[in-house]
């Protein structure tokens, strides 16, 4: 029997995130957070012959800023590094709670100093600087955290932005793909809809994807240009452009395919825009196109290239042409040739005689899933058949 090779348990504490330049900038003001309680007891002479009420205020300066600075900001710090075990849920709420608890503590501290500076006879401290100076150290040293606030939840502005300047190269190349993405690349993107750029949400989120892996996929979508960095007045936020918008409207199936056709795409997702908006007529044109685009492109790789379907130039026939003439040179089977048909009737109903019906919403639902249907069949297929033996043009 030979004797299995030990398992190495490797640390779980993320090491990168204890060198990162925000822990080092938060961790002296938590520590001092953490230090109040001493801190106090061993400054309990500028204190002691002070009044009730002062005493009172003292005390619940110094307990807050200790909730405040130490004990918030160490709990998430530990989460952030991976030394506790939290859910997601339990961690969102804390990052929701504390700016709301800190808003609600700098409004008791303003209205604490009003009532220092009116009656300092009656609430003050026996030194009037040092009162003066507790109340702006606990105002002020939460701003500090709050400013590095992005650390808790895994996001790092620079590193998206590093992943623009990595790709600087390859950028004409990359401004004009869309293959790369994956339907969790999509997922993503969703999310960052959903979310307004709020990173906090994006980061901790439901979806079951980590901050390491999302971070990775945010710098690729970065990289290739669905989505910018900005900052504003609410810090580094995370924006969707054009080409990301443009992106949700596909449905998430069609990155399941090894495509590149940028003009399919679009007018997959013009279609996609209109069934959203309730514009079965402009469903109709927008499918149609995509068809006949699909069936032009299989006539064209042919060989030899099939130029003119009859009379016709290739570039100006019709569905039903197209789907003659891909049936002839059976490019199309006959479950897709089914599928044509349909898609053509339907078209027909576009110009509806008197007396029957228009189109409608269920119509260019019908069309639209069947033209998605096809175009998967179709896009799939890595080779286009040789020519028939009798083709209708050269």
């Amino acid at each position: 029997m030979t004797a299995s090779a030990p398992q190495v348990r490797t640390s779980r504490i993320d090491r990168k995130a204890l060198a990162d330049r925000r822990a080092h900038l938060m961790l002296p003001v938590i520590a001092l957070g953490a230090a109040v309680p001493f801190i106090a007891r061993f400054a309990e002479p500028l204190y002691a012959d002070a009044s009730t009420i002062a005493q009172a205020r003292l005390f619940v300066r110094l307990g807050v800023t200790f909730l405040l600075i130490g004990c918030f900001p160490a709990i998430l710090f530990l989460i952030r590094i991976g030394a506790t075990d939290v859910t997601a849920g339990q961690h969102r709420m804390i990052l929701h709670a504390y700016p709301k608890l800190t808003t609600v503590w700098h409004c008791i501290v303003a209205l604490d100093g009003f009532f220092l500076v009116a009656a300092p006879r009656y609430v003050s401290l026996p030194s009037f600087a040092v009162d003066v100076g507790l109340s702006l150290a606990a105002a002020g040293l939460i701003p500090l955290i709050l400013h590095h606030q992005t650390f808790f939840f895994g996001f790092d502005a620079d590193e998206l932005r590093r992943a623009r300047t990595l790709f600087g190269a390859k950028a004409p190349e990359l401004a004009h793909v869309r293959a790369p993405l994956d339907t969790l690349d999509f997922r993503v993107l969703q999310l960052l809809a959903k979310s307004g750029g709020d990173v906090a949400d994006v980061m901790i989120n439901d979806m079951g994807i980590g901050f390491r892996d999302l971070m990775l996929r945010l710098s690729k979508l970065v990289a290739l240009g669905y989505i910018n960095i900005v900052e504003e007045m609410h810090g580094p936020q995370v924006v969707l452009t054009t080409l990301a918008t443009d992106t949700l409207a596909l449905p998430i199936s069609l990155f399941t395919w090894d495509t590149d056709d940028r003009d399919l795409l679009e007018e997959l997702a013009t279609a996609r825009l209109s069934l959203e908006a309730r514009e079965p007529q402009k469903v109709v044109v927008a499918c149609a196109r995509a068809c006949e685009r699909l069936l032009r492109n299989g006539l064209q790789a042919l060989t030899p290239k099939v130029t003119h379907i009859g009379t016709k130039d290739i570039t100006k026939a019709t569905l039903g042409d197209l789907v003659g003439a891909c049936r002839q040179h059976k490019i199309i089977g006959r479950f897709e040739d089914g599928i044509f048909s349909a898609i053509n009737e339907r078209r027909k109903k576009i110009h509806a005689l008197e007396g029957e019906a228009p189109i409608d919403d269920q119509d260019a639902f019908v069309l639209y899933t069947l033209t998605e249907i096809v175009a998967r069949d179709l896009t799939r297929r890595k080779s286009p058949p040789a020519a028939a033996a009798e083709p209708s043009a050269a």
